[in-house]
């Protein structure tokens, strides 16, 4: 599946994309923050679901939308807006749903929801997802998982930054507990298991004597899609990363 956003200021474009992400994390997202670039990657290949601005220029969402439909006549069109004033002639031109600012994880899943022409299967939102870009968050089958401690958090996501690579338990603890004791290390690791497991994904966690790391394999990611070069995955970063935690501040994503 083949998504496009369009939303012509860069922050919320960035959240916009993550927002998709989360909901439909096996999809192709294209994001630009003016519509001439969106109407050029159309040239190149159709998408299936637009989300839009209403304002992105010298363009309106509702232009837009039509050149899409003309080019695209089976995408669903859902707007992204701060103005309600469209909505007439949004629904008129067939929109999909008209979802008003600030864009939440619920407004996404009403407008997949409502899709007119598209068929969302829903094992795209199964497993495991998580963000890097951003703040780091950890999603099971579409949904926040809250069920972390802080620290477990934060062991979970120094792994995800060591990329699978198997980390010493010393430098762990000098890292994120800041003690050469590791008391508090065992105690967030006992922690991240027991999620993990809860969640039927015990195999994430690979420990041996000494060190701890992660299977790559089983982690769906936004930076390892980055990393290896996917699909609308270079459009996620937007120079923010993991952005709470101090070790990962200045961490330049390449």
């Amino acid at each position: 599946m083949r998504v496009l956003a369009v939303e012509d200021e860069v922050i919320l474009l960035g959240q916009l994309t993550n927002r998709i992400r989360e909901a439909l994390p096996e999809s192709e997202i294209v994001s630009f923050d003016n519509a001439d670039d969106a109407l050029d990657a159309l040239a190149q290949e159709v998408v299936d679901i637009a989300f839009l601005d209403i304002a992105i220029g010298h363009m309106t969402g509702v232009e837009l939308a039509k050149r899409i439909k003309a080019v695209c006549p089976h995408c669903d069109i859902v707007f992204c807006t701060g103005y309600s004033e469209y909505a007439p002639q949004a629904f008129e031109l067939g929109a999909s749903d008209y979802l008003m600012k600030p864009v939440t994880p619920e407004k996404i899943g009403h407008a997949l929801s409502q899709l007119r022409h598209t068929s969302i299967n829903k094992d795209t939102k199964q497993g495991l997802y998580i963000r890097c870009f951003g703040d780091f968050e950890v999603f099971y089958d579409g949904e926040p998982v809250d069920t972390f401690t802080k620290r477990s958090k934060e062991l979970l996501a120094y792994l995800v930054n060591k990329e699978g690579i198997l980390c010493p338990t010393s430098e762990i603890c000098n890292i994120i507990f800041r003690d050469s004791s590791d008391s508090y290390l065992r105690v967030a690791k006992k922690d991240l298991k027991a999620i993990l497991r809860d969640i039927g994904k015990g195999d994430v966690l690979v420990s041996g004597w000494g060190v701890l790391g992660i299977n790559r394999k089983e982690v769906r990611c936004d930076y390892f899609d980055y990393l290896d070069g996917k699909p609308g995955a270079l459009n996620l970063y937007k120079g923010a990363y993991m952005s709470q935690y101090e070790w990962a501040r200045g961490k330049v994503v390449k």
